[in-house]
């Protein structure tokens, strides 16, 4: 059984920990989004490549 006190005690746990927390800058949070989709366009383009190559791989095996 839960007790109010052990509930009390997590939530303050969680405040203590809370106040830890360092945001990024906003030059930070840009710069890691737009490696993040960079990183996504080149991968997909990767894979749309493979897909395609293996597509026609296929095609010439049938």
């Amino acid at each position: 059984m839960i007790s109010l006190s052990s509930v009390q005690k997590y939530y303050r746990e969680v405040q203590v920990e809370a106040k830890k927390v360092v945001w990024p800058e906003r030059k930070e949070t840009m710069q890691s989004t737009i490696l993040v989709v960079v990183m996504v366009l080149v991968v997909s383009l990767f894979l749309w490549m493979v897909d395609s190559a293996l597509g026609w791989a296929v095609q010439k095996v049938i």
